[in-house]
């Protein structure tokens, strides 16, 4: 493969991707790569990229392990989460009117995630990596949302 990422997978990948290096070394004498990714990165879709995201930064601010963070503080993550974006953003997409079939009350509440279009999520991830940021932790970009980031960035 000659383009700007290699998937080194296989015995004849890894040569291929040697020769590539030595020949750019001989042209360039200088060369710098990125960490690498380990293993295959289309496993995780971005809805549920965002829950682990959201069991990461819940973990990271209570002071908890990943696994020991209950599920209500995830829960409670979502919301809080859902609701700073849409503070900041006003997204139609973030909210929908639920409807009581026996009083016909209304309200306004947050939309799943799952609902989410794929630009839509993106966006909420996005935002929600530089909040983390902010807040001292790396959301690592993994799965679909990471291949959508490097088309991006191409």
């Amino acid at each position: 493969m000659s383009g700007e990422a290699w998937t080194v997978n296989s015995e004849h990948t890894k040569r291929a991707f040697f020769a590539h290096i030595d020949q750019q070394f001989e042209e360039h004498k200088y060369l710098t790569f990125p960490k690498a990714r380990i293993g295959a990165d289309r496993s995780l879709n971005q809805n549920a990229l965002f829950h682990v995201w959201l069991t990461e930064y819940a973990a990271h601010l209570t002071k908890t392990h990943i696994k020991m963070v209950p599920k209500t503080v995830v829960e409670g993550m979502k919301q809080v989460v859902k609701r700073e974006y849409y503070g900041e953003r006003a997204e139609a997409f973030m909210v929908h009117e639920i409807v009581n079939p026996w009083t016909g009350g209304k309200k306004i509440d947050y939309t799943s995630s799952a609902d989410w279009k794929r630009g839509e999520i993106y966006m909420v991830l996005e935002w929600l990596q530089m909040k983390a940021a902010n807040d001292g932790l790396v959301l690592e970009s993994k799965g679909e949302y990471a291949k959508l980031k490097r088309q991006e960035a191409a």
